[in-house]
């Protein structure tokens, strides 16, 4: 992957959230996507800034927000700081029903009502996550100025919440109106952030005009070499390579699963056993007394030459055997009956 390829991937993935981060700051559409395409192309421009350290996102995000405070500072003042830091605080907070029940517009629309500097420290702090410390450095002030534009836009945003939950329980009539009334609490400083942070930290917002191509090409051939760049091109080419083959591998156990064995047999055919014919026993054979017994041992008589003019006979002689069977009967006490068989061997040459 080129790092043409690299940047137009990171564009289209990542506009529409920086659209976003800039309209929380600026608070006019139009301003937050000029601000956006800017904070793009000046990462593009300032790529051998990216030490590949960190994700990605969050060194564009930083970017994005720096633009959109330097633009900030630029603009004139409308209340100087020292007459914004001194003026009253209310002596109570105001409560607003414990539950997650304001739409993100509405929580834009609170936020928009804090005066400039309370709406970059709210933003930077609550959503951001930035410190004090950076705060200070970043907008040119104190840490505790900062802590004290930030306390006045939480107490400034519990009043407007609170504000918004009184006017809709206006608008509720019999038992549920005061089932809401017993839900309200004191909101918490952490109970707070947490709702904005939930609700507009990942909000997105497509730009109605995106860059082109050859704007895209045009910054990045404008740009100096980056090895954090080509460190994060490498690993954005091997996590898409890595999801496709865990797609293919996916794609292939599951042909393997649908596909039916060899041995399957097809719903509908209906199966037949067979058995293989068992071998007949051989029925025994009755014995007889002309049946030549077999595997007896019998004396075989040998012959010797008289003269030495005789020769003998180069065939071996000829013994005929054969059995006779005898039966007993014995009878025991007169009425068991014992019939036993014994065969007597004759032989003759």
């Amino acid at each position: 992957m080129d790092k043409v390829k690299f940047w137009s991937r990171k564009y289209e993935g990542n506009i529409d959230r920086l659209v976003a981060i800039c309209y929380r700051y600026v608070g006019e559409r139009q301003t937050a996507e000029d601000l956006a395409h800017e904070a793009f192309l000046k990462a593009i421009e300032r790529a051998d800034t990216y030490r590949a350290t960190g994700p990605f996102d969050a060194w564009l995000t930083r970017i994005t927000v720096n633009r959109c405070v330097s633009y900030l500072r630029t603009r004139p003042e409308t209340v100087p700081l020292e007459e914004e830091l001194t003026a009253d605080l209310p002596d109570n907070e105001e409560e607003f029903v414990e539950r997650p029940n304001f739409t993100k517009e509405e929580l834009l629309d609170t936020i928009q009502q804090l005066s400039e500097r309370q709406r970059i420290v709210f933003n930077l702090h609550a959503i951001d996550r930035v410190s004090h410390q950076q705060i200070a450095d970043l907008m040119d002030i104190s840490v505790t100025n900062s802590k004290q534009l930030f306390l006045r836009a939480r107490l400034r945003l519990q009043q407007l919440l609170a504000a918004k939950t009184r006017e809709k329980e206006s608008r509720k009539k019999g038992l549920f109106m005061i089932i809401l009334l017993f839900l309200k609490k004191h909101a918490s400083a952490h109970q707070l952030e947490r709702l904005y942070r939930s609700e507009l930290s990942q909000l997105r917002m497509p730009p109605a005009h995106r860059l082109s191509e050859s704007e895209i090409r045009s910054a990045v051939a404008a740009s100096p070499a980056s090895a954090g760049i080509a460190v994060a091109t490498h690993k954005t080419a091997a996590l898409i390579a890595a999801a496709a083959t865990v797609a293919g591998g996916v794609c292939v156990w599951q042909m393997v699963r649908n596909t039916p064995k060899d041995n399957t047999i097809p719903p509908g055919i209906e199966t037949q056993h067979f058995t293989s014919p068992q071998p007949e026993k051989a029925k025994p054979t009755p014995i007889s007394d002309t049946t030549v017994a077999k595997n007896v041992s019998v004396p075989v008589e040998t012959r010797h030459a008289t003269s030495p003019h005789q020769t003998l006979e180069a065939s071996a002689p000829v013994v005929i055997t054969r059995e006779i069977p005898v039966t007993r009967t014995v009878v025991l006490h007169d009425t068991i009956t014992v019939t036993d068989t014994i065969f007597l061997m004759q032989t003759h040459d």
